[in-house]
């Protein structure tokens, strides 16, 4: 099984690239933003704002709060994709077919692809997390806490949305990974839709769409342990039911 777990790291090395080129240069970007936000144009901005100078509808620091919360959510929105490049790699190497052959059990295979999941996302959350101390160390916009609330439900929703893939990848036979990732990102968004109806309706009745998306950050920051709960519950069920229509279906992985 460890064979397995460092293969897929291994076939998933494009993707490690591409998390540490995003990562640094989000850092690169919000450091430079946040030094302007006190020495620079947007304090400046902010002065002229405050003065009343201005014809801004928003406050500049409030603009680049909305910024800096993207920016330090997008390096760990690269690793996204775990399962389904894992799966892919396989398919185009070849592996799918000689996978039967291997001297482990078919539950033995899944749950190597649920550790190489853990270790993509572990590892990416606590780089995330390292960043986001130096971040706290520039600004006041944040504290250290709202970016690694940030950083948790960022990590959090990307477990469950692999936990989906999952279930889709074994459930429904699903070889086209652009198909699985659309269905289970649609199903993400329809439960949110669904839990947070009431809010959107009223926010697009007075017009103020901003104000459910501070308040969706917000709820990012504070309450990422509703997240990791829902990530732990759904990770649970993916396991047990890819394992078991895994071994039904004597599928290979």
């Amino acid at each position: 099984m460890k064979g397995l777990i460092i293969k897929d790291l291994m076939s998933l090395r494009k993707m490690r690239a591409t998390f540490v080129f995003v990562t640094v240069s989000s850092f690169v970007i919000t450091v430079m933003a946040l030094i302007s936000a006190r020495c620079g144009n947007i304090a400046l901005a902010e002065r002229e704002y405050l003065a009343g100078g201005t014809d801004l509808q928003m406050s500049p620091v409030h603009m680049l709060w909305y910024a800096v919360a993207v920016m330090v959510i997008l390096p760990l929105a690269t690793i996204g994709d775990t399962l389904t490049l894992a799966f892919e790699a396989d398919k185009n190497s070849g592996f799918e077919a000689v996978a039967g052959a291997l001297p482990l059990s078919v539950k033995q295979r899944v749950t190597a692809r649920f550790i190489t999941l853990f270790l993509t996302c572990g590892t990416g959350t606590v780089i995330s997390l390292a960043l986001s101390f130096i971040l706290s160390l520039f600004t006041d916009i944040m504290t250290l806490g709202d970016f690694a609330g940030l950083v948790l439900s960022a990590a959090s929703l990307i477990l469950i949305f692999s936990a989906l893939e999952m279930i889709l990848i074994f459930l429904l036979k699903m070889n086209n990974a652009d198909s699985v990732r659309i269905i289970a990102l649609l199903i993400m968004t329809a439960v949110f839709i669904i839990s947070a109806s009431g809010r959107i309706i009223d926010a697009m009745r007075a017009m103020k769409t901003t104000e459910l998306i501070t308040d969706g950050l917000i709820f990012l920051e504070n309450r990422w342990f509703i997240l990791a709960c829902a990530a732990a519950v759904c990770l649970l069920i993916s396991y047990f039911v890819s394992t078991g229509v895994a071994e039904r279906k004597r599928g290979e992985i």
